[in-house]
């Protein structure tokens, strides 16, 4: 039997408590995924169901207020589904390394190549000139303003018409963004770096450290993804761990449920115990 490692790359909760989880299994030469949906982790009569599986690595997985999920995936692709069922476009050469949007026609993801490119319901068209390096996230509070993180201190704005490069005091990967109004954002990345602000002002928040991955806002506390410390809650000044012994590096959330991803798990937060599954 081929011995194969196992991550959970990205976990995104509804309503209701399913939650939805992207899995890749490696085996040394080669990548195979899964989308999986668990009925209830909270339950012994959990159900799990694989609802999609290819051979390649899928790397990020976001679910629309409409239901639809989109996966991007290493092969430059985004795997949508549907009522009608799955889809898949390949819409760059190099990997895709985030999936992200307002809605099922207004969704975008970027990569490798540092072009952002926007879903309108019909197609995938680039809507950047290469931003200058990977991009690891996209996040925004209307489409014409936007915000782009990567590699090499990436930070991009984007007002419906123009790009606009945005430098803050760090040369390190920048992996998460979180907007909160469009004069409130935070941008989080290796070794504990974190500022928050918009346009050209920003202020170094920074907990030195450990390293930040995504972050999301679950019942009006700021939640940062920490790796090997778990899952973190900024308060403004510092940060405090709401679950140390566990691997994070994604957070999504809605109104009811926090989810988090990273190693072999998926795990769902209710605001007062967490519940999750492992893959193996």
């Amino acid at each position: 039997m081929a011995d194969y490692t196992v991550t959970c790359n990205g976990a995104e909760p509804d309503a209701s408590g399913v939650l939805y989880a992207i899995i890749v299994y490696y085996d040394g030469e080669s990548f195979y995924s899964y989308v999986s949906s668990e009925s209830d982790v909270a339950s012994a009569q959990n159900v799990r169901t694989a609802l999609y599986e290819q051979p390649v690595w899928f790397t990020d997985i976001w679910r629309a207020p409409s239901s639809a999920l989109f996966v991007s995936d290493a092969d430059g692709q985004v795997h949508v589904f549907r009522a009608g069922g799955w889809t898949a476009a390949q819409i760059s050469e190099r990997a895709l390394n985030t999936v992200w949007g307002f809605a099922e026609t207004l969704a975008y993801t970027g990569g490798d190549d540092g072009i952002v490119y926007r879903w309108d319901g019909t197609g995938w068209v680039a809507i950047s000139p290469p931003l200058g390096s990977t991009i690891l996230c996209i996040r925004g509070t209307a489409p014409a303003d936007l915000y782009v993180c990567g590699e090499d201190s990436l930070l991009w704005h984007y007002d419906g018409s123009a790009w606009t490069q945005i430098t803050i005091p760090t040369n390190v990967v920048l992996v998460g963004l979180l907007v909160l109004s469009p004069a409130d954002i935070l941008v989080s990345g290796q070794g504990g770096t974190l500022f928050r602000g918009s346009g050209a002002a920003w202020t170094d928040v920074s907990q030195p450290g450990r390293d930040f991955y995504k972050m999301a806002l679950f019942r009006g506390d700021i939640h940062i993804a920490g790796g090997g410390d778990g899952v973190l809650v900024f308060d403004g000044v510092g940060v405090r761990p709401i679950k140390d012994n566990i691997v994070v590096y994604r957070l999504s959330a809605v109104e009811t449920y926090l989810a988090a991803a990273g190693g072999n798990l998926a795990a769902r937060f209710d605001g007062a115990g967490w519940f999750g599954a492992r893959y193996t």
